[in-house]
């Protein structure tokens, strides 16, 4: 067979072909009138995305640009913040906060598990001077996802406390309503539910965190400055060059997406990963996480299998390119994505490509156990 690649893992998703078409085809100065009317939409569109009346500012960078952002202008040694570390990426919030001199309140999670509302409660009691709660939406590196809302709903309630969350594989996976729940910054990635290349890091800034802007003068930051870019994107401009191509392609994503409609591309994840789920557990399979989350699916090899084998298996016989587990999870996990411009058929096929994988691997299964269980859920779901 001539196996044709896909890329099905939770970032860098596979690419929207309308976003590829836009950013081969954009050929035009960001000074000019043609680069405005295009950010224009852009800007417009991803406060429609994001569910926000508020501005969300766009930077060349990753997403963990938009993430640095968050703590470069709100922290300065010696404030006191609240992280939680459920995985790798929380770890990223806490070893970034600490590289700003903060005095981090780190709340550490088994791999796989939500924070609990009341242990971010708790925190909250015994620090009340805490400046920032930093937390992902969706973990990626555990297929985990946080109780954000509830959590947002504690800190709303402190005046000089700011909600921080990272929502790279959140956004457009589940729902997110930035107003309503009172999330002050919200950081997202360009190359996760957007289905379009790395590049770009979009921040939602609420009033509360636009008015916390500058209390604090030894904020060291520089070209991720959220006061200078609110005020040059309020014209439809960048303070920098941007990536013009990349602003394009999101242009095409934004119009992909707002024409499904944002809580279709979030059903659709979900039913994605519902599929999956019971895909796993009609295969003997579990799952690591206790709240799985929408954007990606972690799954637990069993035994003595490592995971590593089960993605080689994959992208060797049939392309399908999955990701393996981070860190201490490396060879223990493998996480199927379901964010972005996945579709019925993607998930189908990788489920029955992943049967013949674990049979091979010795697992003990009946053959299409996994694509019926799917099926089935997705008629379920489908109602």
């Amino acid at each position: 067979m001539l196996p044709k690649n896909r890329v099905l893992t939770p970032g860098p998703t596979a690419l929207l072909p309308e976003a590829q078409i836009a950013q081969a085809e954009a050929a035009m100065h960001h000074r000019t009138d043609a680069f405005i009317d295009l950010f224009r939409v852009v800007r417009s569109g991803l406060k429609q995305l994001f569910k926000t009346d508020r501005d969300v500012i766009t930077f060349a960078s990753s997403g963990s640009g938009a993430l640095e952002a968050c703590v470069s202008n709100y922290i300065e040694e010696g404030d006191k913040v609240i992280c939680v570390n459920a995985g790798k990426f929380g770890d990223r919030w806490t070893k970034m906060n600490r590289g700003y001199g903060a005095n981090v309140v780190e709340l550490e999670i088994e791999h796989g598990r939500a924070v609990t509302v009341d242990a971010v409660a708790k925190a909250l009691d015994e620090n009340p001077d805490c400046r920032a709660v930093f937390v992902q939406g969706s973990e990626s590196s555990t297929g985990t996802v946080h109780p954000v809302r509830e959590i947002a709903e504690l800190v709303a309630k402190r005046d000089n406390c700011l909600m921080c969350v990272d929502a790279i594989t959140w956004v457009g996976a589940h729902e997110v309503q930035t107003d309503a729940w009172n999330l002050d910054l919200v950081a997202c990635g360009s190359q996760k539910a957007m289905a379009m290349p790395p590049g770009l890091a979009f921040l939602s800034v609420s009033e509360k965190a636009e008015k916390m802007l500058g209390e604090r003068k030894g904020n060291r930051r520089f070209y991720f400055d959220i006061a200078r870019e609110l005020k040059n994107q309020a014209k439809d401009q960048t303070a920098f060059t941007p990536a013009i191509s990349l602003i394009a392609a999101a242009a095409a994503s934004l119009k992909w997406i707002l024409d499904a409609g944002v809580d279709n591309l979030v059903r659709n994840a979900g039913e994605l990963a519902g599929m999956s789920r019971a895909a796993a557990a009609a295969l003997g399979l579990e799952l690591l996480s206790n709240a799985p989350s929408d954007s990606v699916t972690a799954v637990r090899t069993p035994g003595d299998l490592d995971s590593g084998k089960v993605v080689k298996g994959l992208k060797t016989q049939f392309g399908a390119i999955i990701a393996n587990g981070q860190d201490a999870l490396k060879g223990k996990i493998f996480r199927l994505a379901h964010l972005g411009n996945y579709d019925y058929i993607d998930t189908m096929g990788l489920i029955a490509a992943l049967e013949v994988v674990l049979a091979e691997a010795g697992l003990k299964f009946e053959s299409g156990a996994g694509l019926k269980a799917a099926q089935a859920e997705y008629l379920k779901l489908k109602g």
